[in-house]
């Protein structure tokens, strides 16, 4: 398989993913950087002001298929790490994660996957999910709102955020 190096593949991602996924219905900030794996924390405007620390991740793996062969694979999150885990405080789950929606492109193999997921707590992401061999271009976009919705990926127009972030992820040996 011809490999591909990282500034190409900047590129072809950039060009790819440039409109990338908006979480409908709130304001919304986005980084227009592509960032490595694995992480990278932001300051996220808190529902009823202030702000937290949410660590965006994209986590590279190898899973095992049906194949009975392993797999390139990403897992991809949103944590905020002023929130506490575990914690008995009501206020400290009072406005948890709406969603995120995480969207990936395996830059070499044109392999594309989306997939958005809903939270009660500190953390929303997907777990280990095959893309096939390659750099992989991947998007974030989490909300945190301080009302719950009934459609994933959208928030209540006031008293919540938005938040995207993008990462490349190298080809893995599996």
């Amino acid at each position: 398989m011809p490999s591909i190096r990282k500034p190409a593949a900047l590129a072809v991602a950039g060009a790819v993913l440039a409109g990338g996924a908006a979480v409908a219905a709130a304001p919304a900030a986005s980084a227009q950087v592509w960032h490595d794996s694995p992480a990278w924390d932001v300051r996220m405007p808190y529902p009823l002001g202030g702000e937290h620390t949410i660590r965006f991740g994209v986590f590279p793996s190898c899973l095992r298929g049906g194949d009975d062969r392993f797999n390139q694979a990403i897992a991809a999150n949103a944590r905020d790490l002023d929130q506490p885990i575990g914690s008995f405080d009501f206020s400290a789950t009072l406005f948890p994660f709406n969603s995120a929606t995480v969207e990936w492109h395996n830059i070499d193999t044109g392999a594309r996957g989306s997939q958005t997921v809903q939270s009660t707590g500190p953390e929303v992401g997907i777990g280990a999910t095959p893309t096939g061999r390659g750099w992989v271009a991947v998007t974030i976009t989490a909300s945190k709102s301080a009302l719950p919705t009934a459609a994933p990926s959208s928030v209540a127009p006031f008293a919540s955020a938005t938040h995207t972030e993008r990462f490349i992820v190298p080809p893995q040996d599996c």
